[in-house]
Formats: structure tokens, C-alpha cells, sequence
């Protein structure tokens, strides 16, 4: 009996050990704040569930029913008290670094009607701009380098879920809103959005701490038009045959990616699946290499990344598993001689599997890594004896992220023992092998589209040397803003050559005069607008509000 019982304890001592080296720290990244489509995405874990499907599992979102509120508008997160929330929740989670943002949508849907004309459609964007901008200076006042990623949202689909076959009419829930808008076609009401969206890019584009993906066709993008649309114009269309950022705006998004209420469909939040499609273009856009640690390094995209098979089968496609008998291993090549001269305290590689043929042979403890400085065989490129050579050192990593269907990634921390041999000297070579593997093989996407292709991401131990940091550039002061008429610029030591005044949609609406500081804006219509200053030294643009 005592014979049993430590060999229980031995085998308990040694599987935790083995365990503690894989265990993930979970790290809150993101604060989602928002309106109704942040609402869902708290509640269905939208944003942990598809971080792990793009291979970083480690990293978490937070919220509360006081920042994710169905039904928000943006002056509701000028608030004090929303706004003591947003500061509280970045002063307790020191690790978040992206305030994930959803407003805006129901100030257009609450204000706009389709008899406004262009002018007071132009007055109600620019006041719903105003206050988008505030609560994002808010955010960025409460946490130096904070990043915001405003959302966004894709086109509504009012018009077929109301009136179109199978409709509610009337009873619908949703019909005093389209009712209050006038009853807009998908046209109409796309086109304001798309003229936002339009605005949005622009603004995201003055500022590098905010970030916006444009994606208002996504859905249709996605899942296409079948069965054919039951209001005008009809037809249908197949997936993938739009384009992308705006699909087509005579369309509304598919009823099917609309939230399903079993007795009826939404016309304005999304599937559980349709929200995590738009956090996974967001994360395609942004998230997965904003993630990544000091450098990252996409494989090579050349004869030096493929597989190689156990029989000598080379291949620029990337095989890992078995077929017919005859095991592949994955060869992956990487221009590590951008890294700088320091040690490493974690390498990870980053894969995206595109087929599963068969069983997956990829588990937990069926994966072994083998690394070169320099290249396995005789030449860089990938050949047979690259699946028998040692290399430098192996190891088997750890194995995160998602594994259960095609477009998921598989992050593998590399262990300790293959760190020291990643350098600058050389690029590195890879051979991720799954000895023992039968009935099944997975095949990775390559490196023909870079926000696809396989990563390799490294984090560095110590202050590299030679590395410094970057001077900020210098931003002109600027007084009153919001302002009536004139505007002061304080330029310090500068000499202004050239400034111009453009509106969201980046047409210039004044140029004054370079030589004076103080510029008239009585004769712009209420809104915000670009103000830009050329120097000696570069350029600089900030926005100004037009009361």
C-alpha cells in the first residue's frame, strides 16, 4: 500500500511539474465598453473566445453591465460615473492596453430620418462625432499609450426582416425604429453608414493611439445572399463574391447572420457567430500582431518554407501528421538577423491550419521542434535531409491557442532549451515534426498572405543593445477648441509653411494664411475638422471643433 502511494505522489509531482511548465498567465488585454453590440459581446465572451482561435489564449477582455449597456449612446459615456468606471477598470487591470469601443450606432438610429437633408444629416454626424471624440480623449487622458479600436458595425436589415416574407410588420420590436427613420431602404440607410464609416477612417487616421478597420459588408461578404433577398432589389449572391470593406450597399446583411429571437430575426445586433466573424476581423486587422511581443517575423515565402516527408517527399506546402504511411514534418524559415543583440525570455510560432485530413494529429504531448541557426540539410531551402538533421537543439513546446477546426491557429511556446540558439548571426530554420502520428495530417497556410502566415513571435529578455527610445513628435498647442471663430496656434520655436483646413472627408475647406497664428473658422458649418501644419521639420495634424 505505501508502494502505491508514492508512486501516486511521484506520478502526481511529475505530471504537475510538466503541467506548470504549460500553464498559460492570463493577462486582461482589452476593456470593452459600448452600447448593445458590446452588450452581447460581454455577455457570449465574444472576444476570449476568438483570441483563442487566433492562437493567443493567454490574453482576456474585460466588462461590466456598467460599460457595456444596451441601448447606450455616446453621450452616456460622457458621463462621470460611466467615465470614474472606464478609469477605475484601467487603473485596476495595469495589463490592458486596448480599450475595445462600440458607440454611435444608436445616435443614428434615435436622430436620423430619411427626409433630413444633406446639411442636417452633415450637423447630426458632426455632433455625433463631437461626442465620439470626447469620451475617446477620455479614455486616452486615463492611461498614457492607450490604444482605442473603435468596432464599427455592419449594415442593418430593416427593410426584410419587417416587411419582407416571414415578417412581423407592425408587431415587430423593431418597427418604431424603422418607423422613426422614415422606412429607409437598405440603400438609404447603408449609405449613412458607409458615409460615417467614411468619416471614421479618417479620423482613425489622424491618431495613432485609435484604431478602425472598415468592414460595413462583412456579413455580406461572408455568407452571401441565398435565399434570395424577399424585398427590392432581390436576387442572390454567393459568399466571398463582394468586395470588401463595403460589399454592396443596395443590400442589407444576410437575415441569417441577424440575431434569431426563434419567433423572429433582429434587424440590427448580430448572431453570436456574426459578432465573433466581426472581433475576428478585427483581430485579423489588428489584434493578432499588435499581440505580439518585441518582434515578429513572418516565414519566409519561398522554396525555403514547406515540409519534408520521412520517404523524401519535399513540398512548399505545409503537411505536418501522416498520409499513406509516410510522415510529414513542417519546415519553417525566418529572417532572424533583424533581431537585436539581446537574449530571449520566450519565443512562440504562430500556425493557421487550412485542411485536416484524417485524425488531427496535433495534441498536447505530440509535438516536437527542432531548430537551426543558420539551415538544417546542405542548402537554405527545404530538401530531404532536413527531416533527419539535428540541428542545434529540439524540444517539445507548449501548445495553446485553438485546435479543433480549419481557420483556428496553434501558438507553440518553444522551450527554453531552443532560446538561446535563436539569434542575429543567422536566419533560423524550424522542423515541427508529430512522431508516432497515424491516419491524419494537417495542412497550414503559407506565407502567400501575410495576415495569414505563419509567425514567429519573440520576446526579448533584457534591454537590447543599440535599441533607444524614439522621440515623440512635438504637437502645436492649440486654443479654444471648440471655438466659435478664432483659433490660436501656439508654435514655440517652429516656422510654419503651410496649414489647411479639410473636412472628415479630407477636402480642404480653408487655407489660411502660414505667417499668422491665429486662424477664422466662423465661416465653417458646425463639425469637426482637420487641421494641418506643415514645417521645416514635417507635418502634424490635430482636430478642431467648429461650434
Amino acid at each position: 500500500m505505501n508502494r502505491i502511494i508514492l508512486l501516486l505522489l511521484t506520478l502526481s509531482l511529475s505530471f504537475g511539474k510538466a503541467f506548470s511548465q504549460c500553464t498559460e498567465i492570463n493577462e486582461p488585454k482589452v476593456l470593452l465598453v459600448g452600447d448593445s453590440w458590446a452588450f452581447f459581446m460581454n455577455t457570449e465572451s465574444t472576444i476570449n473566445s476568438v483570441f483563442k482561435t487566433w492562437g493567443h489564449s493567454n490574453y482576456k477582455f474585460i466588462s461590466n453591465a456598467t460599460l457595456s449597456v444596451n441601448g447606450a449612446q455616446t453621450d452616456d459615456f460622457q458621463q462621470p460615473g460611466t467615465q470614474a468606471e472606464i478609469l477605475n477598470q484601467l487603473t485596476l487591470n495595469p495589463t490592458i492596453e486596448v480599450v475595445h469601443l462600440s458607440i454611435g450606432g444608436n445616435d443614428f438610429l434615435g436622430d436620423w430620418k430619411v427626409s433630413n437633408t444633406q446639411a442636417e444629416t452633415d450637423t447630426l454626424i458632426a455632433h455625433v462625432f463631437v461626442r465620439l471624440d470626447s469620451v475617446i480623449r477620455f479614455i486616452k487622458s486615463c492611461k498614457p499609450g492607450i490604444k482605442v479600436l473603435w468596432s464599427g458595425y455592419v449594415y442593418t436589415n430593416f427593410q426584410e426582416v419587417i416587411s419582407g416574407a416571414g415578417g412581423l410588420g407592425s408587431t415587430h420590436p423593431f418597427y418604431g425604429t424603422w418607423q422613426g427613420m422614415e422606412f429607409p431602404t437598405a440603400l438609404q440607410i447603408n449609405t449613412l453608414q458607409n458615409d460615417q464609416s467614411a468619416r471614421m477612417n479618417i479620423y482613425a487616421a489622424a491618431d495613432p493611439q485609435v484604431e478602425y478597420f472598415e468592414a460595413t459588408g462583412l456579413m455580406q461578404y461572408l455568407y452571401g445572399q441565398n435565399p434570395a433577398l424577399s424585398v427590392p432589389p432581390g436576387g442572390t449572391y454567393p459568399p466571398y463574391s463582394v468586395t470588401m470593406p463595403l460589399g454592396d450597399p443596395n443590400y442589407p446583411s444576410p437575415k441569417s447572420t441577424m440575431r434569431d429571437y426563434i419567433f423572429t430575426k433582429d434587424c440590427y445586433h448580430l448572431s453570436t457567430q456574426g459578432y465573433k466573424d466581426l472581433i475576428g476581423y478585427n483581430t485579423q486587422k489588428f489584434y493578432h500582431k499588435y499581440f505580439m511581443d518585441d518582434l515578429y517575423l513572418l516565414a519566409e515565402n519561398s522554396a525555403q518554407t514547406g515540409s519534408v516527408s520521412m520517404n523524401g517527399v519535399v513540398t512548399d506546402t505545409l503537411f505536418l501528421g501522416e498520409t499513406a504511411g509516410d510522415q510529414f514534418s513542417t519546415v519553417l524559415s525566418f529572417n532572424t538577423t533583424s533581431m537585436a543583440d539581446t537574449t530571449l525570455k520566450k519565443a512562440s510560432i504562430f500556425l493557421r491550419r487550412k485542411e485536416l485530413t484524417g485524425t488531427n494529429p496535433i495534441t498536447g504531448s505530440s509535438i516536437v521542434v527542432k531548430m537551426k541557426s543558420g539551415n538544417f540539410g546542405a542548402t537554405v531551402n527545404v530538401e530531404a535531409a532536413d527531416y533527419t538533421d539535428a540541428g542545434d537543439a529540439s524540444g517539445a513546446p507548449c501548445l495553446f491557442g485553438s485546435n479543433t477546426a480549419n481557420g483556428d491557429w496553434i501558438r507553440l511556446d518553444l522551450p527554453v532549451s531552443i532560446l538561446s540558439h535563436i539569434n542575429h548571426n543567422a536566419a533560423t530554420q524550424f522542423v515541427i515534426s508529430t512522431p508516432g502520428a497515424s491516419n491524419g495530417r494537417v495542412r497550414f497556410y503559407d506565407s502567400t498572405d501575410p495576415e495569414l502566415a505563419p509567425v514567429l513571435n519573440l520576446a526579448y529578455g533584457e534591454t537590447p543593445s543599440g535599441i533607444t527610445e524614439a522621440a515623440s513628435n512635438k504637437e502645436f498647442y492649440i486654443y479654444p477648441n471648440p471655438t466659435s471663430g478664432l483659433l490660436t496656434i501656439e508654435k514655440g520655436t517652429e516656422t510654419i509653411t503651410h496649414l489647411e483646413i479639410c473636412n472628415l472627408l479630407g477636402e480642404v475647406v480653408l487655407v489660411p494664411n502660414a505667417q499668422q497664428h491665429t486662424i477664422n473658422l466662423s465661416t465653417l458649418a458646425t463639425g469637426m475638422y482637420m487641421l494641418n501644419i506643415t514645417t521645416k521639420n514635417g507635418k502634424s495634424s490635430q482636430r478642431v471643433f467648429k461650434d
